[in-house]
């Protein structure tokens, strides 16, 4: 039988603190070089030599590393350096959501919850949503507080909702802080408050989400939360107008008719409602009318090209 003296000079202390340190010195020198190579194929990617990203990604995810499959999956998801393939990027993010990859995790729930390359689920969406969401990504808190304002894969609960556009808001996600503005504005959740909804849509629109541009210009119009002011509604939208937002082309080219905050100029007007004829053919035809009757149709013609040329700033 072992000594007692024995057994204490083989669990002495110093004894397991130089293991310890044996043990952690073979694990970096492992891990560190397989760290540098991601850090290498991530800085390669995000220069768009993304041939040269997916060689270091694909070794590296096929021995087990989330980060890498991760990235992997990005590359397949966007055809990145590869075919795009809806179904190997879902396999991989999905290696990488199983291992606690908190941003795979949110990407697996956008899967579900568009039905790309899987049943299309609300519900599973949620859990992926969770799962990330726990782990404190602002964005998974946003997707997941859509599901809980819309009552999607779960029921409707604002207050939640509420709760998770307030934390991924604090983390600086300004879609968050955009839903947040409207849980104020509809009085959703929260009691109905107009200044504090005017402030979260311009930190928004200083941060240069278009569809916040248009929201607060829609305040400044409508005098809710500001003092009504038709020159800052029409200076904002005309930043959400260039972006592409149908409606604030709607509002801009209504503007322009009827002289609001902006001298009439009947062919601005014409070209901001021709623009958002197309998604809001209803709105924009019924001022076009309108408009239509001060111009000749050489300059219709002109301004018509001009449309056709148009693309989002």
């Amino acid at each position: 039988m072992m000594s007692s003296m024995v057994m204490l000079r083989l669990f002495r202390p110093a004894a397991w603190a130089g293991s310890l340190g044996l043990f952690l010195f073979l694990f970096y020198a492992v891990l560190a070089p397989a760290r540098a190579e991601l850090v290498s194929g991530v800085a390669a990617f995000k220069g768009g030599d993304y041939a040269a990203a997916v060689e270091v990604f694909r070794p590296l995810a096929e021995s087990g590393s989330a980060e890498a499959q991760y990235w992997l999956g990005r590359c397949y998801d966007g055809g990145f350096g590869l075919a795009e393939d809806p179904v190997q990027a879902f396999a991989w993010f999905q290696k990488a959501a199983e291992q606690g990859h908190a941003e795979a995790q949110r990407v697996v729930g956008i899967y579900y919850e568009e039905g790309k390359a899987v049943g299309q689920s609300y519900k599973r969406a949620s859990e992926w949503y969770r799962k990330a969401s726990d782990s404190g990504n602002a964005k998974a808190q946003r997707n997941l507080a859509v599901l809980y304002h819309n009552g999607w894969g779960v029921r409707v609960d604002e207050t939640r909702a509420l709760e998770l556009y307030r934390s991924s808001a604090a983390q600086g996600n300004i879609k968050a802080k955009r839903n947040l503005a409207y849980m104020y504005y509809f009085g959703a959740g929260v009691g109905r408050d107009y200044e504090q909804a005017a402030s979260l849509f311009a930190e928004a629109a200083s941060a240069g989400l278009g569809k916040a541009e248009f929201d607060l210009g829609r305040l400044y119009y409508r005098g809710q939360g500001v003092e009504q002011d038709f020159a800052e509604a029409a200076r904002l939208f005309q930043l959400a107008a260039r972006s592409g937002h149908p409606r604030a082309q709607v509002f801009l080219g209504r503007m322009y008719y009827r002289g609001e905050g902006l001298a009439i100029d009947y062919e601005k007007s014409f070209y901001w409602l021709s623009l958002a004829q197309a998604q809001e053919p209803e709105v924009a035809n019924r001022f076009l009318k309108e408009v239509r009757s001060h111009l000749s149709k050489d300059a219709m013609a002109r301004l018509e090209a001009a449309v056709r040329a148009f693309k989002p700033s």
